[in-house]
């Protein structure tokens, strides 16, 4: 059973259930502007829904910009965006947090709070197919997202990442 590894579908997911360190190292050292994540894919929810995410973060630590926006459809449509709040990159993997300063539709209940998602970089497409990657943390209400907001994971660590159906993510590491 595949698992979406958007944004989207990790505040679907908490939907059901109810987007770098402020310091960031990077190999030992202090990521560089240079470290991007940026691109858009599309996915389907294990309930056969589809979902989208779009992706620019530019930076690492306090020094990081970028917006995300993510639409689907699961327990009823909805939109979420926002700015981002870290971005970690090792590699052709990177980890990103944003905050939903608009959440409509069915994660309406979710503004203000947050998640993270991890993106890999396999390439451009091949045969017009993906090779790409993402999953995702649980959303956040926004007093716990505030707690670690600067604060991404290291996307290195993860083993859960998911095929995206369509799209092509572009992750660069500086460092």
């Amino acid at each position: 059973m595949r698992r979406s590894a958007t944004i989207t579908a990790a505040a679907s997911a908490a939907l059901v259930a109810a987007a770098g360190v402020a310091n960031a190292s990077h190999n030992g050292k202090v990521g560089g502007p240079r470290d991007f994540a940026v691109g858009a894919a599309k996915n389907t929810f294990v309930t056969g829904t589809p979902n989208h995410l779009m992706v620019s973060a530019h930076g690492l630590g306090p020094d990081v910009t970028g917006h995300v926006r993510a639409k689907g459809d699961l327990l009823g449509q909805f939109t979420l965006e926002g700015e981002v709040t870290c971005l970690r990159v090792e590699g052709n993997r990177a980890a990103l947090k944003y905050r939903f300063k608009h959440a409509s539709g069915s994660a309406a209940p979710f503004e203000g709070g947050g998640i993270q998602v991890f993106i890999e970089d396999n390439g451009e497409p091949r045969g017009g197919q993906s090779v790409d990657r993402n999953t995702f943390d649980p959303p956040q209400p926004a007093g716990v997202f505030d707690t670690n907001a600067n604060q991404c994971d290291d996307p290195t660590l993860r083993a859960d990442y998911d095929p995206v159906d369509s799209g092509n993510y572009t992750v660069h590491d500086g460092g």
